[in-house]
């Protein structure tokens, strides 16, 4: 794809270049707009009517997850996955989304991330990190546009040695609406 991305760019640039052509005049603006170069195109999260969640591993250990939501039928989902030094987690959720947590939202007590010592594999002994046990609510704690990003790190403040925290990003909608 980004090959192909520049051999277009070079040779729309090089015939609008020679006067031969234009770019408005050689792409659709519907083809402009698919590529994000367009007035209106969409941009998640903000316009779309998505929720973004994410998991970030800043533990500097391999970790495993679980992370749950209720979708909009009331319907508990998940996701887990490990994720190496540095690496995150994103997923797009058609909104809404009622609920979510690093752990189980039917239980906040569950560990929502384990942290591997060693090599990092399955076989390799781990840390439980201590719950998240927060509930985070649509319409309370996040909107429909939003992007939550959960991540584990090192925390000097717990038995682990490791906390979750949470980060809510606003789309760019909801903040302008508060502004004012």
């Amino acid at each position: 794809m980004r090959a192909w991305m520049i051999v277009a760019g070079g040779l729309i640039g090089g015939l609008s270049a020679a006067g031969c052509v234009g770019i408005g005049e050689f792409l659709s603006p519907s083809f402009t707009q698919a590529l994000g170069l367009g007035a209106r195109a969409a941009t998640l999260p903000g316009e779309a009517p998505v929720i973004v969640l994410e998991v970030e591993n800043r533990s500097g250990r391999v970790i495993e997850f679980r992370l749950t939501w209720r979708d909009s039928e009331g319907e508990i989902q998940e996701r887990t996955r490990t994720l190496g030094v540095g690496a995150k987690f994103s997923e797009a959720l058609i909104c809404p989304v009622e609920e979510t947590t690093l752990g189980d939202v039917s239980n906040l007590d569950a560990t929502g991330a384990i942290v591997r010592l060693g090599g990092g594999t399955a076989s390799d002994p781990f840390i439980e990190v201590e719950p998240f046990g927060v509930l985070l609510q649509e319409g309370i704690n996040y909107d429909c546009g939003d992007s939550v990003t959960f991540s584990v790190q090192q925390s000097g403040d717990t038995l682990s040695g490791y906390r979750v925290f949470a980060f809510i990003r606003r789309s760019g909608a909801q903040a302008a609406e508060g502004e004012g």
